[in-house]
């Protein structure tokens, strides 16, 4: 099944960048400034990508533990990263003069990750997404149009796409104007398909089409069985923002990752390169540490599902197949924790680094568990409780 990947991919990378990453005030600055295009486009000669590797990018998203990598092919300021006959506004004609697009895709399938590419149907530079579709049809239709347009360039020109990351906005008067039927999304969903027969697309084009996506606040789905993903920040912007300091903790992020996976999804986390294309430190930092974490624990990740287990005070829970696991963000003193309210009654124990097999006792319905070393500061360990004896 075509869905299959996506269920059992542990970690995915968004990668925002565009022009805002030279003026190093976060992706919305034309929005939240009410910059004067002209004043925004001025930037575009510094929107370089002098250093653009994308195969450095892809080899991080790799060793991280990622399998897919998204980017924002067009975000909401409308300048596109990829080459277009329906805007000068571009990448190939403008700033760094080459299909930026293309160079991902091609990484992306060299280091053996799919390819998801982010779209914003709203765009902030045309009147007619500003005005609504009720001041001038046919302006809103010729906006339509060219989105269909984009979109066919897009799932035409670069081989085999993977994901299709619709994104939302409210214009420059702050009202989400976007509707499923006023943008046609029905039809430029069918035309998408047509193009790229196992692509998955995400909830944001007003249908629900393949998962669901949560930004920030990691709010799962109420169907227990719909496909999600949750996407954060690594500080608190997604473009590049160099007076952000505020860098979660691979820690923090291992967290959310472990609460995701409780809820049956998985998380994609975002970088933010300069307008030169690198990474930074931090980010590089945050990845490669999270990579070390998956290399042990990654298994515990991929498709999971809820379980009506009680996090008590260790953390929380997720199952799959014949086994449970526990993501231990609070390890109890002296090596033990307790599950209340747990009537399984499990065959095994043992925690993922080093397959350290741990002492079970039950008393009632709690069960307690002995023999946890003490992590170090920043480790998240997983346990894995088996439903049957394993040989």
């Amino acid at each position: 099944m075509k869905n299959c990947w996506f269920r059992n991919t542990p970690l995915g990378i968004f990668v925002h960048w565009g022009v805002y990453s030279a003026i190093g005030r976060g992706e919305w600055v034309l929005n939240q400034e009410r910059m004067p295009l002209a004043e925004y486009d001025s930037h575009i000669p510094e929107f370089t990508a002098e250093k653009y590797d994308p195969e450095e990018w892809a080899a991080e998203a790799k060793n991280a533990g990622a399998e897919y990598m998204v980017l924002t092919a067009k975000h909401h300021d409308g300048f596109c990263l990829f080459r277009t006959e329906t805007t000068h506004r571009n990448a190939f004609e403008q700033g760094p003069k080459r299909d930026l697009v293309r160079l991902f895709a091609e990484a992306c399938r060299k280091h053996g990750l799919k390819v998801g590419f982010y779209f914003s149907p709203p765009d902030w530079t045309q009147p007619a997404y500003n005005d609504g579709p009720e001041k001038d049809p046919a302006a809103w239709k010729k906006y339509v149009d060219g989105l269909q347009t984009q979109l066919r360039e897009l799932m035409s020109n670069y081989g085999k796409v993977d994901l299709l990351w619709y994104d939302r906005s409210c214009n420059l008067s702050g009202k989400d104007t976007l509707t499923a039927e006023n943008m046609r999304s029905a039809e430029l969903n069918a035309m998408v398909r047509s193009l790229q027969p196992g692509i998955l697309i995400n909830d944001r084009s007003g249908l629900p089409e393949d998962f669901h996506t949560a930004e920030q606040n990691m709010r799962a789905p109420e169907d227990p069985e719909r496909m999600w993903e949750g996407c954060i920040t690594m500080n608190r912007h997604w473009g590049c923002f160099p007076a952000d300091p505020y860098y979660k903790t691979p820690f923090e992020i291992l967290m959310t990752m472990s609460g995701v996976a409780s809820a049956g999804g998985h998380l994609m986390l975002n970088v933010g390169p300069d307008a030169g294309g690198r990474m930074n430190r931090q980010e590089i930092s945050v990845l490669r540490a999270i990579g070390e974490w998956m290399k042990v624990n990654s298994e515990s990740l991929r498709g999971t599902k809820r379980i009506t287990l009680s996090g008590g005070t260790y953390g929380c829970a997720s199952q799959k197949d014949d086994c449970v696991y526990l993501y231990i963000h609070w390890p109890h003193s002296g090596g033990r924790i307790v599950i209340p309210e747990c009537k399984e009654r499990f065959a095994e124990a043992r925690l993922l680094r080093g397959n350290l097999p741990l002492q079970m006792n039950f008393d009632g319905n709690r069960l307690i568990l002995s023999g946890l070393p003490l992590p170090s500061k920043g480790d998240l360990p997983v346990v894995k409780l088996l439903r049957k004896h394993h040989a």
